[in-house]
């Protein structure tokens, strides 16, 4: 079979990256429970489940595309699964063979209900007793998996986004059937069941922060704050003593790199919590908070941060507030902040975000700043590889498809520039703009062709991906 398309290859490799994460758990849990047999590990178990998923959300679809037989061909490629001798076949008749396979597997059609996803029920298990998270890990895996499906053709019908949605309840409303996983001797393994809606609408919203391209180690903390802060309400609901501790945050890191995302899902998850009693982000910048004459400075602070009351306000290049060495009312500006975040201390949150040696110099630059923030997020830059696969899901989400030339071109396009980035990388806002300037020149390109058909409009050749004068050119 041939390699999979580049497009593909990113989805799979990144769901590769998720499993790998995922398998030692998994791996171990099958072991404990004796649900390990000598045909199936742990890889196999995840390829059954993803195979599964696959089936039923192309069963979605009236019609099969032909990206989305692509994708199933590939996948299957790319994991081993074995469909029948006819998967072996050209690109031009994968469609009617998927669907022949498809019209095979009519028995999966009904509920999602019925979907038994035994991977995630072991790794809750494992979960119960050890405490960790990989089940979460897996449910954004799998969900993350079902959404490349729906739309991979750049095209979501009604149907496919109500499976999605209903796919998303049966992951993280625990409705994926938890006392009924079979041992080898029919005996049966209790699984503990998490319900509630404020856990649910958690659940979502921690899955789409892992959603999000790379930020490893920002959600890998955001993770560990929520943790702790989940414990500090149940020792205060059993009557423990809690530890004030402030909820205020810096975001370190370079522009672009999703720091304002990663604050308005916070303000989201604040309120899951029960912390925040609005959960919206107001946004602004020295700009926003800063008056040019004499006690307007303190009025505008006030208002924006009334306007910000229940939810977070995100302050971008927070540092600028200090810049002027008092000559100015920058620091009338973090005197009048400090003080409404001392008196709105339940319900009002401040994350400040700008470049790592600038955030330092400001919080020194006030006696009360460095006191009020006690959790500190780094967001790093992207890799070249994250940042293609930004690129990519910009032409996905436009309905563009990359030629493997123009995918390789874009790949060593991103290399150069994070090979030679300084502070002002601009992390997705480059993968942005490269994207603009690409339609564009792919429109300049097609625009005088005597024939424009669809193929033509979607596809973007080598050509269309600008060179490093170009990038110069429009962005400078």
């Amino acid at each position: 079979m041939n390699k999979p398309c580049s497009r593909n290859l990113a989805i799979l490799k990144q769901l590769q990256l998720g499993i790998n994460e995922l398998l030692e758990p998994l791996e171990f849990g099958l072991w404990e429970m004796k649900l390990r047999n000598n045909t199936k590990n742990a890889l196999q178990k995840f390829a059954d489940d993803l195979l599964q998923i696959a089936i039923r959300f192309l069963l979605a679809t009236n019609k099969i595309s032909e990206q989305e037989a692509e994708l199933f061909f590939d996948f299957c490629w790319y994991f081993n699964i074995e469909t029948g001798n006819d998967v072996l076949i050209p690109l031009s008749k994968r469609t009617n063979a998927l669907q022949k396979f498809i019209d095979s597997k009519q028995d999966w059609k009904g509920s999602l209900d019925s979907l038994s996803i035994d991977s995630i029920k072991v790794l809750q298990a494992v979960d119960d007793n050890q405490g960790t998270d990989y089940s979460e890990k897996a449910k954004s895996m799998f969900f993350r998996f079902a959404n490349s499906i729906a739309k991979i053709d750049g095209d979501i019908s009604s149907r496919e986004h109500d499976e999605l949605n209903e796919f998303k309840d049966l992951l993280y409303a625990s409705k994926l059937n938890e006392n009924e996983l079979t041992r080898g001797n029919d005996e049966i393994l209790n699984i503990t069941e998490i319900v509630g809606s404020r856990q649910s609408e958690l659940n979502d919203l921690l899955a789409e922060l892992s959603l999000l391209i790379g930020l490893e180690k920002v959600k890998s903390d955001v993770s560990q704050l929520v943790n702790f802060l989940k414990v500090q309400q149940l020792r205060r609901n059993k009557g423990f003593p809690t530890s004030p501790v402030s909820r205020h945050l810096v975001f370190y890191g370079n522009p672009g790199t999703g720091k304002t995302t990663v604050a308005r899902l916070l303000s989201k998850i604040y309120k899951s919590l029960g912390i925040l009693s609005k959960g919206h982000l107001i946004e602004t910048d020295r700009s926003g908070l800063v008056a040019g004459y004499v006690g307007q400075t303190a009025l505008k602070v006030k208002e924006l941060a009334e306007k910000a009351l229940g939810g977070i306000l995100f302050i971008d290049e927070a540092y600028s507030l200090s810049a002027g060495n008092g000559e100015d009312f920058g620091s009338e500006a973090i005197d009048t902040l400090l003080k409404f975040m001392e008196d709105h201390r339940d319900d009002f949150i401040v994350v400040v975000a700008g470049y790592t040696a600038e955030m330092n110099s400001f919080l020194s630059s006030n006696p009360g700043l460095r006191s009020r923030f006690n959790k500190y997020l780094l967001f790093d830059d992207y890799e070249p590889q994250q940042l293609s696969q930004i690129f990519e899901l910009f032409c996905i989400k436009a309905g563009f498809q990359l030629s493997q030339s123009a995918s390789n071109k874009v790949e060593n396009f991103f290399m150069q520039a994070y090979m030679s980035r300084d502070k002002t990388f601009g992390n997705g806002r480059l993968a942005r703009n490269i994207f603009e300037i690409t339609i564009n020149n792919q429109a300049n390109r097609i625009i005088s062709l005597p024939n424009i058909d669809e193929k033509t409009l979607s596809l973007i050749e080598c050509d269309d991906i600008p060179s490093k004068l170009e990038l110069t050119t429009n962005l400078i």
